[in-house]
Formats: structure tokens, sequence, C-alpha cells
């Protein structure tokens, strides 16, 4: 009888030992307070999430100028971000021996910061504050309100504009108000950018002016009432003064940095101004940043039609950019000296970058008589992007208008068109991968267009010693055409880092990417984590 007892404290101790093995407990993000920063400034940032020891290590994607270090108190990084830095979203992630998080952004602004103090969803409970301004707060318990005043005087405008759901996650529907003195609701907006809300108000009297927020949850449930949770966290930026919403053109290329800034106290004016290294846009002191693409070809400006005007003429590869002012407001773009059976891809951006605008695009010969037409890619993609085939050698006419006829200051849009020339592409649905004692599968998924046939050698690179990934093909034809699997062997060593995953062929190459989560983002660096062999 004693020595089944000692036999079974051995099993379960060598069960014990092997823990790390069999269950890894990689850290999670799933909140995180405040989700910003003004730039020169430090602020101290408080996750909520799980990890099995703290601190962690950060893996950020952070220019010069910004630095993170993880506190004593559990779950607080502290961020400092010198005057330097580019406003916009700056992704990072936690990581321990047992694995690593998602990247999630870090907002780096360039006005004044603060922090929502509760109660402040009663008249005597909120405060006024001074502008310009961006409130970080979470609308944690049930019913909850946000309340913060606002002078205003007669004529003078106001922007806000709240960050949640669409860049940080968090799963809230927001209904953002303005209310006079005497409560009554002047203004509201709740999905101006996707389900985000943003509003401009002009006030018609003086006075202090409550700025409210709420929300729904954007998943429906039984719950009669305003919605809240932890998760809830915001960034309401507030300014009496210039305000960046977006720029024209949408795109540049490598040749040009002159932009047109749209938004509150610009009047249509040029700047030359560069995108930062991480891909945003953002001018000094003034609030606000835009995600511009570098775009291979001609960039232009699509202007408001005007009467007798000619039409603007361009050559493929071209982006284009305009804004639908009026009702029922039409651009015209004459595509010229395309070859009969030029495959054109043509692909809309306009709901993807936060705008209301439903475009409907057309194509038309020379005299006007309509080819094709398309509003939406799918049922839930309202943005449209088609192939279309050259009929004849000729200039062709690209028309441009929203689906409902509807226009406004904030109905832009972007439509690339380019010859659509063989390509492939290589993705994976996740940007962290973890390698326990077992091997590794790496499922990837293969996208070929336009007959791209060539037969491609996909490998990891990066690999610490002591493990290896088979190299597989990915043939022009059958099912390796359009899925691989990589193998990751070897005896388990401790590692945490970067890796890549590369495919090759004939010409030339490519790497294999993930989208970033809550974003349309995509990154070609991955994060292996390896756990160590467990003493036997």
């Amino acid at each position: 009888m004693q020595r089944l007892v000692f036999l079974a404290v051995l099993f379960f101790a060598g069960l014990l030992g092997n823990t790390r093995q069999l269950i890894a407990a990689p850290p999670t993000i799933t909140s995180y307070f405040p989700a910003g920063v003004q730039k020169g400034t430090s602020q101290s940032v408080t996750l909520t999430g799980s990890w099995t020891k703290w601190p962690v290590d950060i893996d950020g994607e952070f220019p010069e100028g910004i630095t993170v270090k993880a506190q004593a108190d559990e779950g607080v990084l502290e961020f400092t971000v010198a005057e330097t830095v580019a406003s916009g979203p700056y992704y990072f992630r936690v990581y321990d021996g047992e694995g690593a998080s998602i990247l999630v952004p870090l907002v780096v602004g360039s006005i004044a910061e603060i922090i929502e103090q509760e109660p402040n969803a009663k008249l005597g409970e909120w405060k006024t504050i001074e502008l310009p301004a961006t409130l970080n707060g979470q609308l944690k318990e049930s019913g909850d309100v946000d309340i913060v005043g606002v002078n205003l005087a007669a004529g003078e405008s106001i922007s806000v504009m709240v960050i949640a759901n669409n860049l940080l996650g968090s799963p809230m529907d927001g209904i953002l108000q303005v209310a006079d003195e005497r409560g009554f609701v002047v203004a509201q907006n709740d999905d101006e950018r996707n389900i985000d809300p943003q509003l401009s108000y002009t006030a018609s009297r003086e006075g202090t002016y409550q700025i409210r927020l709420f929300a729904f949850p954007t998943t429906p449930n039984s719950t009669i009432g305003f919605s809240a949770a932890a998760t809830y966290v915001y960034r309401m930026t507030l300014t009496k003064q210039k305000f960046l919403d977006y720029c024209l053109p949408l795109s540049l290329n490598s040749n040009t940095a002159a932009i047109q800034p749209v938004g509150l106290g610009f009047n249509g004016e040029s700047l030359e101004v560069g995108v930062a290294a991480n891909g945003y846009l953002s001018l000094p002191g003034v609030p606000g940043s835009v995600a511009i693409p570098i775009f291979a070809g001609k960039v232009l400006a699509v202007p408001k039609p005007a009467k007798d005007a000619p039409i603007l003429q361009a050559t493929v590869p071209v982006s284009l950019s305009g804004v639908l002012n009026e009702r029922a407001e039409k651009h015209v773009v004459q595509l010229n000296e395309l070859k009969k059976d030029t495959a054109l891809s043509v692909k809309a951006y306009a709901r993807r970058l936060g705008f209301p605008t439903d475009p409907y695009l057309q194509i038309a010969d020379a005299n006007g008589v309509v080819l094709h037409t398309l509003d939406d890619k799918s049922r839930d993609e309202r943005d449209p992007e088609f192939i279309y085939k050259v009929p004849a050698d000729g200039n062709f006419q690209l028309s441009i208008r929203d689906l409902h006829r509807q226009g406004g200051t904030r109905f832009a849009y972007r439509v690339d068109v380019e010859v659509d020339s063989p390509k492939i592409e290589m993705s994976v649905d996740r940007g962290e991968l973890l390698k326990t004692k077992e091997n590794l599968l790496i499922p990837l998924t293969i996208v070929r267009t336009a007959g791209f046939d060539k037969v491609m050698e996909v490998s990891l690179n990066g690999l610490p010693e002591g493990l290896s990934a088979n190299v597989v093909k990915s043939e022009a034809t059958g099912n390796s055409s359009k899925k691989v699997q990589l193998v990751l062997k070897g005896n388990p060593q401790a590692y945490s880092g970067p890796v890549t995953i590369v495919g090759t062929y004939e010409g030339g190459g490519i790497e294999a990417h993930y989208t970033v989560k809550n974003s349309a983002l995509i990154r070609n660096r991955f994060w292996l984590t390896v756990l160590p062999a467990a003493d036997e």
C-alpha cells in the first residue's frame, strides 16, 4: 500500500513538473486605461488581463522618443513620449516565457490629456474643462453617462471625436450628444466613424454646453438601458480650434507630400507634410491624425464638378480622392489610353476609412454609355471592389457617387485603379505562435490573383538553434496552391522573439502577414514563444 502511495506521489509530481509543457498561459490584454498619452509627457497605463507573473516584457513598434517600463505595481506600465514623436497610434504587446499578447495601440496625442473624474453624470457632478483637450474615460457602471462642460460663445464651433470601437476595440456603440444649459439636446451623433461618434456644432447662444457620452453594446442583448463595462474605454477629443479630420488626397506617392487638411479651422490651404513611421500623417499642435498609404502611381484629388468644366483626365495606375459635398453630387474621371483585354483592378475606400459614404461606382465608355456598375463588395462590405476587363482600345469614364445620393463634408472617398497584374499573397490567422514539446503546425492561406502560376517555396526564418521547420511547396494548381502548412520541430529551448515566414518563387518573393485585431493593418513580423523542455 505504501509503495502504491509513493508511486502515486511520483506520478502527480511528474504531472506538475510538466504543467508548463501541457498548459501554457500566455499573457493577455483585455483592456487598458488610459489608452493614450500626450507627447512631451509620461503616463501610467493600467492593463487588465492575465499573466503568470509580473513584470512582463514589452515589445513595441516604437520610434525613437517612446520608452516604456513595467512598474512595481502589477499591471502598470509607464510610457514616456518625447515632444518630437508624431501623433497617432503605436502598437505594442506584452510577453513572457509562456507566450505573447496581441498587438494593441497606444495613441500619442498633441494636446492636453485629461482623465475623467467620477461621478460626472448629474448636474453639479460634471466639471467644465478647458479646450483643446482629450478626455480619457471608461463607461464602467451600468447606465453610466459621462458628461463634461465646455464654454462656447455665440457663433463659436466645437468638434468632438470619440475613439473607442474602431481603434481600441472597445465593445461599445457610443452615442454623443451636445446639450445646452437647459439640458435640451442640440446635436447628436452615433455612427459617424463606423460605430464611433463624431460631430461638429456651432453655438447659437453663449453658454456652458454639456458634452455627453453613453453607449449600447456592440452585440445586442436583452438589457434595456445604457450599457457599460470596464472594457468600455474611450478617448474623446474636443477642440474649438483646428482639428485634423482627414486630408486630400487620401493617399500619397513617393514624389509628393502636399496635402489639403480638412476639418475645423482649415480653409482649403495646402501644406507640405510627411507621413510618420507609423503610417499616419499629423500636424504639430493640431489634434487628429490620418492613416495615409503610399501609392505606386499618380495621386489625384478630384475637384467638385463645375458647369462647363472639362472632365478630369488620368492614366492608370491612379489613386483618386474626393468629397461628395452636395446631395446627388457625382464625380467623373476619364481613364485614358486603355488597351483591349486589360484587366483593371478598381477598389473603393470609404466606410473602412471611417466615412459615412456608401460608394457607387460605374464604368462607361467615352460617350457615357454605362458598361459596369457596383455598389457593395459583399453584404457586409460596403466599399466596392471589382476586376473589369476593358472591351476595346480607348478612353473610359469612371464615375463615383453615394449610393443613396447623400452628401456632406465627410462624404469622402478614395478609389485606386491599377492594372490587375499577377500577384500572390500569404497569410496566417494570428500573429502569435506558441511551441510546446509537440510540433507546432502553422496553416497558411495563399491567394493567387490574375493568373499567378509560379511554384512558391515557403519557409520560416529567424528560428533559434535546435528548431527547424520544413520547407513546403505551393504548387501552381491543386490544394497547395491555396493552402500549405509549416511544421515547426525540434527539442524545445526557451525562446521568445520575432520570426518571419517567407515565400520565394522565380523572380521574387513575399512575406506572410496577419491582420492586427480591430484594424485593417497587416504585419509581417510574427512573435514566436518556445516553452523550455521540462525536466525528465
